[in-house]
Parts: structure tokens; C-alpha cells; sequence
């Protein structure tokens, strides 16, 4: 049976994209850089080099960026509310993918706890009490924060964590408005802490995004709303209205991102990129590999800061496109917040301080997305899951294609699509019904290849 890309696809309920690949543009414009005193820059953004994540060593490195800075001391002061957003993309079962290579999952996808700790430390040499700082993410499960070191930071900082899925410890969430500059939302529901606070700090890992063209401070954001809030009736298995309520996620997960910073401003940004990725933010990437850009970054701007991060990582920062990972291109949401006021994403208004300043200009890695060569199915996104969950896979060329999903038993649950696919890379949704709690297997049979994946549905 031949099954028609559109009808697959029908039947999915996803999308389809092949790889192409996009030359790196260098920017027309040039950083002013080490400039004393200079007024042709509007911010400063702080670089150090790090190349690994020893405890003593990644605060003084943390540290020198905020000493580079001129200190924190106009960004919070002795009494201060603070909350810390990290990011735990995916659930711990991307710990377990073969494509990190052995490598921890918090040094290629997760804010390094180490990084946290040092932040967290930092503020309370600042003046601000332990019990003040709150940790927060909107987890995919409970066993990304306790299994990962992160649970140990916030309990050696005496902070506090809150899940922003949850309304806890509140008895409802509230609404943050975004103002009159908004491009689609009005407001956000959230979590009540993100209005308690007076600093908001965001930690991200140094990142491209696949469908956002990269991952910073900003981008860090669109996990400050509860999943359950801004899912679609199709895609159940993410924050799919912010990515596509307005139109496609190449023009309205942009615009996502700005609203979201408009409605909650980061103060101060601090970017781990000593151990990270490129290609998207997860294994569940196509193109995602491992990458070591041995820097920290640090901001008070969080649009200049994240602009600095997309030039290493070889995009222009000012253009009103950014490049995706598996060709394309998506809008610029350090261009739209730049439009509207917010922070500067030219090049030649920000200045870098730091032992690292230098790496502006002496170090382009360009954008080398990696082609699949054979048949490939990638893990799983989210995992663990619920309600749903999302495949991609990739063919170098048309076969003939079935895909099933197994318990852990054997069993054969659900065929999720079987017929003659042209190559290319796809993506598929699954949705179980009626099924316990546990593990499955995804498997994908084409051209005589076997890729099976393992996931955990949790009820």
C-alpha cells in the first residue's frame, strides 16, 4: 500500500521537512569592543572561558562576569525576592538517548547545576537570603530535578523550587499582562511567584532551537507557562498554542517569546555554553549533536546577552530572519523585542567585557548541521510523556516504512503508520488511549533497517 506524504501526515497529525543546508552570513556589522568609556555602545555583555564545571572553578568564572559587569548590586539588593528560571527540556528519559554519546544530559542540554549553584551563591553574597531565592521550571517529570544534582543546589542555597505547571504553593494562578506592545497575547496565566518576586534570573543553556533558530535567556521563557494551559486540542503533548495559535511556529513561536519577555522581564542573564548542543534544543533533533563552546555569558540585558550567544553560535543577531537547523528560516525574536524597545540586538551598540571579549571576533564556529546518512529514528520528545508525544525519523531515500509501538512485554500495541514514504525527515504525534503506566518501545522498520526507542507514558 502506498500511502501519500499528505495523507500520512493526515493521519499523524504532523509535519514533514527535509534537511537543507544554510551557509552562515557574517554580520555586516562589527562589535565595539574593549572600549573604555566608549558612548557608541548601549549595554555590556560579560564572556569567560570555561571548559569544565568544577564546583570552585565555575563560581570564579561567574563571579569575573559579574565583576565585569560593575557588579550585581543594581540588579538586587539585600531583601530581594529572586527567582532563578533554569531549563529542563524533555524529561529524564533524554538522559538515556545514544545521541549524547555517554555524555550528561547537563552538559549538553540542561543549565549545568553547577552553574545555578554559583549563581545562587553570588546573590546571597549580594545580600539576599536563601530562603528567598526560588528555583523554577515547568517540569516534565519530578525526576529531572531530584535525579540531576538540582534538588541537592537548592537545598545547599536553602532556596525554595516551584513547578510553574502547578498553581502550588499558591491556590490559583494569575494573570501577567503583557501591555500594549504585545504582539498576540494580552496576558499570560503563570504561576503566582513570577509576580511575587522582585529579580528574575534566567540560566539557559547555550543552544540552537529548531523551530526558534536558537536558545537563550528569551527563549528560556516559554517555559514559565503551565504545559496544560497552552496546549491545542491536536498537540496535547507541549505548549503547542504558543508555537502555532497564531499561525505557523516559524512567524508566531517568535512572537511567543517576545510577549512572554514583555509580560515577565529577564534582569539578569547568565548563558551556560561551557558544555552544550547545536542543531535544536534536544535528542528528539534530527539535527542536534553535541557541542563545546567553553563560555559563560552574562547579561543585565537579556537582548543583547542572547545576541552575543547567537553570534558564537554563527547567526546574525540583527537580521529579521534567524536559520534553522534543518533549513529555513523562522523570524527573529531578538529583532521583534529590539522593535519594540526592549533591548539592542546590534552589534555595534554592545560592548564585551570580560576574559573572554575577545572570542567576539577571533572565533566564528559557523552553522555545520549534520545530515543523516541512513535510516535514523530519534528519541522521543517529551520523555517521559503524557498525554502525548511526538517522532521524528529520517529516510535517505523512498522505502517502504512501519512503525509500531511495543510494551515493554512484546506486545504489539499500535501500529502508528505503515506504507511507501519519500525521504526526507518526518514527524509523528502518537496519543495512547487506554494503556497503563510504563515503558513502551517504539519501533521503526524501513528498508531492511530495525530502530526501536524506548519511552515511559506516565498516567
Amino acid at each position: 500500500m502506498r500511502i501519500s506524504r499528505r495523507a500520512f501526515f493526515t493521519r499523524a497529525a504532523a509535519s514533514a521537512a527535509g534537511l537543507v543546508l544554510v551557509p552562515y552570513l557574517k554580520p555586516a556589522g562589527i562589535f565595539a569592543y574593549g572600549k573604555a568609556g566608549s558612548t557608541s555602545t548601549l549595554t555590556q555583555v560579560a564572556i569567560t572561558r570555561a571548559d569544565n564545571y568544577a564546583r570552585l572553578f565555575i563560581k570564579q568564572r561567574v563571579q569575573h562576569l559579574f565583576e565585569s559587569l560593575g557588579g550585581i548590586g543594581d540588579v538586587v539588593k539585600p531583601g530581594d525576592k529572586v527567582a532563578i528560571k533554569i531549563n529542563l527540556t524533555g524529561g529524564s528519559g533524554s538522559a538515556l538517548s545514544p545521541k549524547l554519546s555517554g555524555v550528561l544530559i547537563t552538559e549538553s542540554m540542561w543549565t549545568h547545576p553547577e552553574v545555578v549553584r554559583a549563581v545562587g551563591e553570588l546573590l546571597i553574597d549580594a545580600g539576599v537570603n536563601g530562603p528567598d531565592i526560588t528555583i523554577v521550571e515547568a517540569l516534565w517529570d519530578s525526576a529531572s530535578y531530584t535525579n540531576f544534582g538540582y534538588q541537592e543546589v537548592q537545598q545547599s542555597l536553602g532556596a525554595q523550587m516551584v513547578n510553574l505547571n502547578n498553581a502550588a504553593p499558591y491556590a490559583d494562578f494569575v494573570n501577567l499582562a503583557v501591555g500594549t506592545a504585545g504582539y498576540f497575547y494580552s496576558s499570560f496565566r503563570v504561576n503566582k511567584i513570577l509576580s511575587d518576586v522582585n529579580v528574575y534570573v534566567s540560566i539557559p543553556k547555550m543552544k540552537e532551537h529548531y523551530e526558534a533558530g536558537v536558545t537563550g535567556s528569551l527563549k528560556n521563557q516559554i517555559g514559565m507557562v503551565p504545559k496544560q494551559l497552552y496546549v491545542t486540542p491536536t498537540d496535547q503533548g507541549r505548549r503547542a498554542a504558543l508555537h502555532t495559535e497564531g499561525g505557523s511556529s516559524n512567524t508566531h513561536l517568535p512572537r511567543s517569546v517576545s510577549d512572554l519577555n514583555l509580560a515577565r522581564p529577564v534582569h539578569l542573564a547568565v548563558i551556560d555554553g561551557v558544555k552544550n548542543a547545536r542543531g535544536g534544543e534536544g535528542v528528539w533533533n534530527p539535527t542536534f549533536r553535541l557541542a563545546e563552546d567553553h563560555v559563560l555569558l552574562a547579561g543585565k540585558e537579556p537582548v543583547a546577552t542572547d545576541s552575543i550567544a547567537a553570534y558564537l553560535m554563527g547567526h546574525n543577531p540583527a537580521g529579521a530572519t534567524l536559520s534553522l537547523p534543518a533549513g529555513g528560516t523562522c523570524d527573529n525574536h531578538l529583532e521583534l523585542l529590539h522593535q519594540k524597545g526592549i533591548g539592542t540586538n546590534h552589534l555595534d551598540q554592545i560592548q564585551a567585557v570580560g576574559d573572554g571579549a575577545g572570542l567576539v571576533t577571533s572565533v566564528l564556529p559557523g552553522r555545520e548541521p549534520t545530515m543523516p546518512s541512513g535510516v535514523e529514528l530519534y528519541q522521543n520528545y517529551p520523555n517521559p510523556f503524557n498525554p502525548s508525544t511526538t517522532f521524528r525519523f529520517h529516510l535517505p531515500r523512498e522505502a517502504e516504512v512501519r512503525i509500531r509501538i511495543y510494551s515493554a512485554t512484546g506486545e504489539m500495541v499500535e501500529t502508528l503508520a505503515e506504507g511507501l514514504l519519500q525521504e526526507g525527515i518526518h514527524e509523528l504525534r502518537w496519543t495512547p488511549g487506554g494503556i497503563s503506566s510504563g515503558a513502551y518501545f517504539c519501533e521503526l522498520r524501513a528498508g531492511g533497517v530495525v530502530e526501536r526507542r524506548k519511552m515511559i507514558y506516565q498516567k
